[in-house]
């Protein structure tokens, strides 16, 4: 029983031995030779991994190993600051970096993107600037929406509603929506002062009779009245309207009997 037990173990050690001098022979022929200035260009790699990081040879292929041998693993946490987020990168050596980004996408209705918003659009809302400028000064910053798309005038119209801001078209407009808070009157105001219809004003204004202005396209006139300017827009009005008073209105006229004819 111990005789064929002791011929195995000798059969299996002699395999092991062939095996280890097999090995040694094939690492003995496919070693590579690496000179000492070889050397000294992998070290200088290993002390500039951004250098071969954005170099043009390497493929995304090559970059992923690369990296695996550097980060473990990649904390991320977008509600521990207000508009900003937090991420930690935790090294394969047990080293570890935590970094703060800003975020290039705002929501509105995230109540610290909001206050955030407000903080940076109250500067640009302050000088009577329409929504499309600032849409475009926020797609200048590089900012836009969670959708990766640029802002939009609508964006814009759509957070002053959120937070209860005055439309830009009614901003300055008194209660009475018949004069602004600089003085100057409403198309209303003029219909008001001087008697006429909405629609004589407006011919009024392209003729140069009185003066006004606009913010922008299809928003409220800021017309400039003196007394003696709507003192005499209402004579010239009424100047207008008493020829069509005086003009009679000719009642229906008789009509001629038809003729009679004889009949015999």
């Amino acid at each position: 029983m111990a005789r064929p037990l002791e011929s195995q173990w000798e059969a299996a050690l002699r395999a092991v031995e062939s095996t280890e001098r097999d090995y040694e022979t094939w690492t003995r022929d496919n070693r590579a030779h690496i000179t000492a200035q070889e050397q000294q260009e992998i070290l200088s790699i290993g002390e500039d991994l951004p250098r071969v990081w954005h170099a043009e040879t390497p493929t995304h292929a090559d970059r992923k190993p690369l990296r695996r041998c550097v980060v473990q693993e990649v904390v991320v946490d977008q509600q521990r600051l207000r508009g900003k987020g937090w991420l930690q990168i935790n090294g394969q050596t047990g080293a570890r970096s935590a970094q703060e980004i800003l975020r290039h996408a705002v929501r509105s209705r995230e109540p610290s993107e909001g206050e955030r918003g407000q903080e940076r659009l109250g500067p640009l809302h302050a000088p009577r600037q329409t929504d499309r400028p600032i849409a475009e000064v926020w797609h200048t910053a590089g900012d836009g929406t969670t959708y990766g798309q640029r802002f939009r005038p609508q964006n814009i119209w759509d957070w002053r509603g959120q937070w209860g801001w005055p439309n830009l078209t009614e901003r300055g407009l008194r209660p009475d929506r018949l004069r602004w808070d600089d003085g100057a009157s409403t198309i209303a105001g003029v219909v008001q002062a001087v008697g006429v219809h909405q629609g004589t004003v407006h011919p009024w204004l392209a003729l140069g009779r009185m003066q006004g202005w606009q913010l922008g396209p299809y928003m409220g006139w800021h017309i400039d009245l003196t007394a003696d300017q709507i003192s005499a827009l209402r004579q010239q009005a009424e100047h207008v309207r008493l020829p069509r008073k005086c003009q009679v209105t000719r009642g229906p006229q008789p009509q001629a009997a038809p003729e009679q004819t004889a009949t015999r």
